[in-house]
């Protein structure tokens, strides 16, 4: 039977390993979620601007210089959020990899100190099984030898017929 400290370093062990990829899930979760916050955020402001433009040119069609000015702003502006949502997309991108990597090393610990720990109980184990089975075997020895009624020592037949 495996001591209870083997027993706890094990389950520990596992336990640690369900840790690191609860933490990334939770941490894939955060990080979808900031680019899901900011791709609605940008869509959102995106729609008002196209809005504010479409008022804009309702209010003086002929304004042609006017439109056209606000146009290129709204498109220049459209341009530079998009490439933060991509520095942002790689940024959590690169951070997730990075993540992986530690989650992958942190669960590779975890599952070799759990199979350190199943390595030497079952050591144990085979060691205290075949302490006992060499202690039984040793117990039906003496009792085979000593069940046994003792050996007579015959004499031979030709010394006890030399006497007649």
């Amino acid at each position: 039977m495996p001591a209870t400290e083997s027993v706890d370093k094990f389950f520990n062990a596992v336990n640690e390993a369900y840790d690191a990829l609860l933490d990334a899930a939770k941490s894939a979760n955060d990080r979808g979620y900031r680019v899901s916050r900011q791709l609605i955020d940008e869509v959102e402001r995106g729609q008002r601007e196209t809005i504010d433009l479409t008022r804009r040119f309702a209010s003086a069609p002929r304004d042609v210089s006017g439109f056209y000015s606000a146009a290129v702003r709204a498109v220049t502006d459209a341009q530079g959020r998009t490439l933060d949502l991509t520095r942002q997309l790689i940024d959590e991108v690169t951070d997730g990899q990075r993540e992986g990597r530690d989650v992958l090393r942190r669960v590779i610990e975890a599952n070799r100190s759990a199979s350190q720990v199943a390595v030497e109980a079952t050591r144990e184990a085979i060691t205290t099984a075949g302490t006992r089975a060499g202690a039984v075997v040793q117990n039906v020895r003496t009792r085979a030898t000593n069940g046994r009624p003792k050996a007579t020592v015959r004499k031979s037949s030709t010394s006890s017929n030399t006497s007649s």
